[in-house]
């Protein structure tokens, strides 16, 4: 392999179309590379009983007894801080990682609270049933919370599967499924996307930082992760091309003379703001975006019908939502759409398009008025 091939900061091959098996030997590393991890983590210095334990057993011959579910959910979690996505060769997102560690966190939990053993073997329906009970009952999580963590546990034993330490099969059962339902959430109309930008927050610095990210995504449909990774490089004339953190896609979007506006402001540097959804809430009230909204919530584990402020939910997520729905109002192709904003089915995409009923009417009298003209 020639020098030149090798790229130092990934540790893999260069993406060079001459080198016809490049994509095959950089899998191999990648999986090379989380089989050394694992192995590490998996034999880090143990504690005083554990070295005696295994000088014990290597002393009488005594094989180690295979590893449990809870040793593997704890190397599990730990691995993913040093895993890197392939996609974008950077490391996983946070909140995939705090997943799993959570998850890990959750099942020495059940195991105490039933008192009793807890192995691969014991990931079947009866367990399904009463570890879901468990956590909606003492975390009060809603139905897609719940469903993250069995995703999560799924992933897990698909992994133990495949390094064979176990052959069970109760969790590939059709009722062992991740619960999923339409969260309701709220998009900002066109107007109340300028009212907001056209607020003076010139006297409160730290609201105007989190107005201007949030505007940003509002008029490209980049998550806040894409938008704060922003720099000179992302701009190539009048388009912003970027590759997305979460899916490791490449996207190009116009920029709008409001979105130009704000880079120049911040000279194309965004810091990370964990504080970001509060503020945003402080400048909707501010900007007055107070209209009452009906909507259902989890409360404790059970959904009920509440009324809010609508700048009581407003989170820097709400931008891209606005985005997706107010270019869908406009009859912007829906396909053009999902090349902006990176959504890879329609079913997902959908899923941003938050009109009511009446909204919905209204795009299709739009387009009977216009045909009749």
């Amino acid at each position: 392999m020639k020098k030149e091939f090798w790229n130092i900061n990934t540790q893999q091959i260069k993406n060079i179309a001459s080198i016809v098996n490049r994509i095959d030997i950089n899998r191999y590393l990648l999986e090379s590379k989380e089989r050394f991890q694992r192995f590490y983590l998996e034999n880090q210095p143990r504690k005083k009983d554990e070295v005696r334990e295994l000088i014990k057993r290597a002393l009488t011959n005594e094989k180690e007894s295979r590893t449990d579910l809870l040793s593997f959910a704890k190397s599990f979690s730990d691995l993913q801080s040093k895993k890197i996505n392939p996609k974008t060769g950077k490391p996983l997102a946070k909140s995939t990682i705090s997943k799993f560690r959570l998850l890990h966190e959750h099942l020495s939990e059940f195991k105490n609270y039933c008192g009793k053993p807890l192995d691969f073997d014991n990931i079947d329906l009866d367990f399904y049933y009463n570890f879901l009970a468990y956590l909606k009952e003492k975390y009060q999580y809603s139905p897609n919370t719940l469903g993250k963590y069995i995703q999560a546990l799924k992933t897990l034993m698909n992994e133990a599967t495949a390094q064979d330490l176990t052959d069970s099969k109760g969790y590939k059962s059709s009722h062992f499924k991740r619960i999923s339902v339409d969260a309701e959430n709220i998009y900002l109309t066109d107007l109340e996307v300028r009212t907001i930008l056209a607020v003076d927050l010139s006297s409160k610095p730290h609201l105007e930082r989190s107005r201007d990210i949030f505007m940003v995504g509002c008029y490209t449909g980049l998550r806040y992760q894409d938008i704060i990774s922003l720099n000179r490089g992302s701009i190539s004339g009048n388009y912003i091309n970027t590759i997305q953190a979460k899916t490791g896609d490449r996207v190009t979007i116009p920029i709008l003379p409001q979105v130009l506006r704000i880079l120049e402001k911040y000279d194309y540097k965004f810091k990370s703001n964990t504080k970001i959804n509060m503020q945003l809430k402080e400048v909707c009230k501010i900007a007055k975006i107070d209209q009452v909204v009906r909507q259902k919530s989890y409360v404790k584990g059970v959904l009920v019908d509440q009324e809010f402020k609508k700048y009581e939910l407003v989170s820097s997520h709400a931008a891209r939502r606005s985005f997706a729905t107010n270019s869908y109002q406009k009859g912007i192709p829906t396909a053009t759409i999902m090349k902006i904003t990176g959504h890879r089915t329609e079913k997902s995409f959908y899923k941003y398009i938050k009109l009511d009923n009446k909204e919905h009417a209204d795009i299709l009298l739009k387009a009977w008025q216009s045909e009749s003209i």
